[in-house]
């Protein structure tokens, strides 16, 4: 009689372990809007922010400005913490913190006048 008590006792263990809504035997539950193996991002150290941006320079005669964050600056003044030395085309020449240094339009931002304005080829 022992022994029919222990495998009564396994049975009705082994069913309620199986049973729905014990969640044992049952895998959790997923979002059904959500893309199968879909990984959680990894956090990544944001890269350093540059400081100063050119956006374009305009040399024209004696007139020589540059947008830089976003704002049009000429020589002398100031952006950012940084003196504006010179500005050629594609190219401003800053100073901040005792070091001089260029920022630089990248190839395609640089465009130049044509030989043959309004005329044809």
């Amino acid at each position: 009689m022992s022994e029919t008590r222990h495998l009564l006792l396994l049975c009705a263990l082994l069913a309620a372990a199986l049973w729905p809504g014990t969640g044992i035997a049952e895998p959790p539950l997923r979002d059904p809007t959500r893309p199968p193996d879909l990984r959680p991002a990894k956090a990544q150290k944001a890269p350093a922010a540059r400081r100063w941006h050119l956006a374009f320079t305009l040399v024209s005669g004696g007139r020589r400005s540059a947008v830089i964050n976003g704002r049009i600056v000429g020589v002398g003044e100031r952006i950012a913490g940084a003196r504006v030395l010179a500005i050629e085309p594609g190219r401003v020449r800053l100073r901040a913190r005792g070091r001089e240094f260029n920022l630089l339009l990248l190839p395609q931002n640089v465009k130049k006048a044509s030989r043959n304005e309004g005329g044809k080829s």
